[in-house]
């Protein structure tokens, strides 16, 4: 068998490639022309093809593209929001400093209760510096003697009327003269017995009359019935310029206990 090539098969092979290739690149030239004209045809006719949907979806795509710029503006006026809250904010918290700082100066507080421990301690009762008296007079008496120099006690008898006169008198008369003033029951044992005792001649209180007591308890003047006004305020008087010489004794009262004595 003769395998030998011969120019005329060489001829024809060549011819049929060329054929094929031209046949391929027909083909695929028809293929590129007939994928534009769908579209254009399907417009005139406006028949429902395949190739609508594919040019709805650019539509769409466009639309939503649009609706997406659209909202841009509204992110953007969301975005500058909290910026103008956070503007308005700035005045609250100064707002709220405010206070604060007032809170924190509490110096009227600490003021006052300064004040007031001060006010307690000038009101602290001070020692009663008076005239020393004898423990042996009544409360009474030890209790104006050690505000007073001179004191006048009246004695009266509250059955009798006419001892109110003479008491009145005797009330008077130590007031002009600013001496101090006892008025005495002569039925009170309490009192007028300690007094009855004391006298250095022992008798009895008069009834009604007045005896005058120098501190710290001596006896300094004595009116036995009525006695006005002016005589007593003279009396009262001249016992006072003598006490203010006069030194006094030592065997006395402390001022303080006689000054705690009731009236």
């Amino acid at each position: 068998m003769n395998l030998t090539i011969t120019p005329l098969i060489r001829i024809v092979a060549l011819i049929g490639g060329i054929a094929i290739l031209a046949l391929g690149g027909g083909v695929m030239m028809l293929g590129r022309s007939h994928t534009p004209a769908t579209p254009a045809t399907s417009e005139r006719h406006g028949s429902a093809t395949p190739s609508d949907k594919t040019v709805t979806i650019p539509v769409k795509k466009h639309a939503t593209t649009t609706a997406h710029a659209q909202t841009k503006p509204k992110t953007a006026a969301e975005t500058t929001a909290p910026a103008t809250h956070a503007k308005k904010t700035t005045p609250a918290t100064v707002h709220k400093a405010t206070p604060a700082t007032a809170h924190k100066t509490a110096t009227p507080h600490t003021t006052v209760t300064k004040h007031k421990a001060t006010t307690h301690k000038k009101a602290s009762p001070a020692k009663f510096h008076g005239n020393p008296v004898f423990e042996t007079l009544p409360a009474p008496l030890q209790w104006e003697l050690a505000h007073h120099k001179v004191v006048v006690v009246s004695f009266y008898n509250p059955h009798a009327d006419v001892d109110a006169i003479s008491v009145a008198e005797a009330h008077a008369g130590a007031t002009a003269a600013g001496a101090g003033f006892l008025l005495v029951n002569v039925l009170n044992n309490k009192v007028a017995g300690i007094l009855t005792g004391l006298l250095p001649d022992g008798g009895l209180l008069p009834e009604p009359g007045v005896i005058m007591y120098q501190a710290p308890g001596t006896i300094v003047m004595r009116f036995d019935g009525f006695a006005d006004r002016d005589s007593i305020a003279q009396a009262a008087a001249n016992a006072m310029l003598v006490a203010a010489t006069t030194p006094t004794p030592t065997a006395t009262t402390p001022a303080a206990s006689a000054a705690g004595a009731t009236p």
